[in-house]
Parts: structure tokens; C-alpha cells; sequence
């Protein structure tokens, strides 16, 4: 589109770039005066695209038409839409096709389209860093001596062990941004808790021995899978899916093993309410 040699244009307004709908539990109070609101969150972002086709041949415009309908995909298919914004900044969200216009006028050459598509989560994702954001979350382990003998002597039993600092994350953006954790390696009972929420996930009768063993957590798409198979069964009901609130998040990684590795990496992309 946009595309002067192809002659398929979008037109303004582009709708659904702003602010998502926000969806209210609310009711009339029984017996008095007046309503009462509950929970608020946002609601699904719509988009609607606008367009036209143009072209001097009856022939080549009629084709047009069959192209863009036939490259419509249908669920479970899903449109990742990216937005090149005017001061320099790079959105992008993922949808699925919802519905379709494009009425046949008497004007031959000129065929006008609307497209609307519906994205499920209503954050759109900044990629203007590119890739997404990743950090390592470490195990607190505290430092100190260590004597492995009875008789405490200066040679091979005298050590200094280092510390490993607990981790500290910072989200750049406005919103709460929802990670993904991969734990590679030996894992027993993983706690993974945001002490800027004091929420707490965890992993319940969960060992996995194999120095090569990936243990994916989706906190956005309340997922677990080890070795791209499905390990939800693990999650307890108390689990709680937590988000990076804006600025810094101090996260406290701890499982139920000595042995176990002592970092897990983690991913995730700030996102916009609305641009």
C-alpha cells in the first residue's frame, strides 16, 4: 500500500491507534438512587483501515480487488501491523482480520476498501530499540568465608565465596510490560516473586535435571512449556502472573536445589497505551 508503482493507497483517518476502549462492570443500584461502577480495563484495540485502488484499466483494477480480498488470512492466521510513526519511533501490534468492504460503484477505475482488524491485547509494543529488551535475573547469594575442614588452616580450605546481587529490572515505559522467563538447565521448584508488586510465581513438584532443559514462562499468555511442551500442570492456583511496573522492579529468584542454575534471562518490550 502506498506504493505509487501498485497504486493502492490508505486514506485518512486511521482509526484505533489511540487509546483502546475501556471496559466497565457497572449496573443500576437496586432499590435506589443513582449506578455503581466496578473494574475497569482496557478492551481489545480495533483498527480500520481505509483505502483505495486506482488504476486506468478496467482489468487490472478488478484483479486488484481479487488480490487484496485472497491476502486476507482467516483465523487462526494473525497480521502482525507495524507502525513507522512521523517522528521516527516504530510500533507494532499483532491482530486477526475481523471484517472486510469494498462496495462495487459505477466508477470503474476507482474502488475504495475499508479493512478492520481487532488486536486482542490492546498494548502496542515499541520496537524502535529493535530486538526485544532482555536482562538477567540472578539468585541472591550472599558472600563470605568458607571453611571446608575441621581445622581451619590457610590453604585449600580457606575460600572467599563471591556474592550474587538479586536483580534489578527497569521498564521504560508509562505501562506494566509482561515478560517472558527462560530458565535453562537444572531447575527445582523456581520461585520468581516482583517485590514491586509482591507478587509471587512459582512452580510446584517441578524438577528438571538436564543441563540443556528450557523452561519458558509466559507471564503475558499465562504459559509454561519445558522443551517447547506444554508444563502448565506445575503451576499452583496460588501462581500469581506478574507484570514490570514502570521504572524499577526488583525481581527475587530462588528454587529448592543447591545445584540448581542460579540465572534465568528474561524478555519482554515496553508498550504504549496509545500513540
Amino acid at each position: 500500500m502506498n506504493d505509487p508503482t501498485n497504486r493502492v493507497y490508505l486514506d485518512e483517518p486511521i482509526e484505533g491507534l489511540e487509546l483502546p476502549s475501556v471496559r466497565t462492570s457497572r449496573g443500576q443500584r437496586a432499590g435506589q438512587s443513582g449506578s455503581y461502577i466496578g473494574a475497569q480495563f482496557d478492551d481489545a484495540r480495533f483498527i480500520t483501515l481505509n483505502g483505495h485502488i486506482w488504476s486506468s484499466d478496467i482489468a487490472e483494477a478488478k484483479q486488484k480487488r481479487r488480490d487484496i480480498q485472497e491476502a486476507l488470512p482467516l483465523h487462526p492466521d494473525s497480521i502482525t501491523v507495524r507502525i513507522d510513526d512521523d517522528d521516527g519511533r516504530s510500533y507494532e501490534t499483532v491482530v486477526q482480520y475481523v471484517d472486510f468492504k469494498m462496495p462495487i460503484n459505477r466508477a470503474k477505475f476507482r474502488h475504495v476498501f475499508k479493512i478492520n482488524l481487532e488486536a486482542t491485547d490492546p498494548t502496542l509494543y515499541d520496537m524502535s530499540a529493535g530486538s526485544a529488551l532482555t536482562a538477567t535475573i540472578q539468585k541472591a547469594i550472599p558472600g563470605g568465608i568458607q571453611f571446608t575442614s575441621t581445622s581451619p588452616q590457610f590453604d585449600a580450605s580457606f575460600q572467599f565465596t563471591q556474592t550474587q546481587s538479586i536483580s534489578v529490572v527497569n521498564n521504560s515505559s508509562p505501562n506494566v510490560a509482561y515478560p517472558v522467563i527462560t530458565i535453562t538447565g537444572r531447575i527445582t521448584n523456581p520461585v520468581l516473586t516482583n517485590q514491586a508488586t509482591g507478587d509471587s510465581f512459582s512452580l510446584t513438584g517441578y524438577a528438571v535435571t538436564g543441563s540443556t532443559d528450557v523452561t519458558v514462562i509466559d507471564m503475558a499468555n499465562h504459559t509454561v512449556t519445558l522443551n517447547n511442551g506444554n508444563a502448565f500442570g506445575y503451576v499452583p492456583l496460588t501462581a500469581e502472573w506478574w507484570g514490570l511496573m514502570p521504572g524499577d522492579n526488583t525481581i527475587d529468584f530462588t528454587s529448592g536445589s543447591g545445584s540448581d542454575v542460579t540465572t534465568a534471562v528474561m524478555t519482554w518490550r515496553p508498550g504504549y497505551r496509545g500513540i
